[in-house]
């Protein structure tokens, strides 16, 4: 692996942090696996567990899951990744016949897709994940090499106490260290209602428009209250109606707003703030790639919203901002 400070666990190590992978503390699916509630009895650490699961259809399309988990802790164990605020810090690795794994430091809330529809989150804990979002987003495209994420959606995020959002797959990525897309990523899926459909008309497509997409359809989820049910796709006719995206298209007339009533009741909801993050979400998933914003483009928008211009955070939150002054000046290490 990528870094020799990472601790290596075993099958039955991450059977322990988990009492054996339990279902009370399984925290959600993702396109590759699980991800678990873990505690490391001798530390008192509250930790994330995630596993690819080899009977998952993505993960049945990659021949070495090894390659997969090597993938994911040479991204975030890079110094221009390692501490960043919006992502997941690893600190062990299992790489067992048995079970493929990475272990976060991290005590989550629970996943976004799990949050959208709850009254937990209000408009301006909605507002600031966005941003937060967005500011990740614009920081992985705008490197020398820009990265692509590629399967962006609720399920690979998760929220932590403070509701800071904490990416946590990358089973598609690629970019920056990790180098040009390979034939076999560019077989598996983005996840359903998150997908770029411009990709389906153009076999082999795979740029930073396709995170763009990817963040739209999380933008007008989290502010219309709305998610993709994976469990109802035996339904007819349920995939298109629906994809939040073709739900929002449906709906969207110039300057209104698609966000959902009991968040326009909430303090610090503005008329003109819902109308304009509604448009960014529409924007950003517009058929085109050509036609959708870049993400320094939605930072920018964002940041003009009236709710975050009162609270004075019109900017990347400090603990983002101290990242990258450390990196900048050489400070950020392994």
């Amino acid at each position: 692996m990528e870094s020799s400070n990472l601790v290596v666990f075993t099958t039955e190590d991450l059977k322990s942090l988990t009492e054996s992978f339990h279902e009370k503390n399984l925290i959600g699916n993702t396109q590759f696996g699980k991800l678990y509630r873990g505690w490391i009895k001798a530390e008192g650490r509250d930790v994330t567990v995630k596993i690819w699961d080899e009977k998952s259809n993505s993960i049945t399309l990659i021949s070495d899951e090894y390659l997969v988990v090597k993938g994911e802790v040479q991204f975030l164990t890079h110094p221009a990744m390692n501490g960043h605020p919006n992502l997941v810090k690893v600190i062990g690795v299992c790489c067992d016949k048995e079970v493929r794994g990475v272990v976060y430091d991290l005590n989550p809330r629970d996943t976004l897709h799990n949050l959208i529809l709850k009254d937990e989150l209000n408009w301006i804990q909605r507002v600031d994940i966005i941003l937060q979002l967005a500011c990740l987003l614009k920081y992985l495209h705008t490197q020398d090499n820009p990265y692509m994420v590629l399967n962006i959606c609720g399920a690979h995020i998760m929220l932590d106490w403070d509701c800071n959002p904490k990416l946590c797959d990358f089973g598609l990525i690629s970019g920056g260290t990790i180098g040009k897309i390979n034939t076999i990523k560019k077989q598996i899926p983005m996840p359903i209602d998150y997908a770029d459909p411009f990709c389906a008309t153009k076999d082999g497509y795979r740029e930073t428009g396709c995170d763009v997409f990817s963040f739209g359809v999380v933008l007008l989820g989290l502010i219309s209250k709305r998610v993709f049910d994976a469990e109802k796709l035996d339904k007819p006719g349920y995939i298109l109606d629906n994809l939040v995206h073709c739900w929002a298209k449906k709906e969207y007339r110039p300057n209104c707003s698609l966000v959902h009533k009991s968040l326009i009741e909430d303090w610090g909801y503005n008329p003109e703030d819902g109308a304009t993050i509604t448009e960014i979400g529409i924007r950003c998933t517009e058929f085109f790639p050509r036609n959708r914003p870049t993400m320094k483009g939605v930072v920018e928008h964002l940041q003009s919203l009236l709710v975050l211009q009162r609270l004075g955070d019109t900017r990347p939150n400090k603990r983002e901002k101290k990242f990258h002054a450390d990196y900048e000046n050489g400070h950020v290490k392994l």
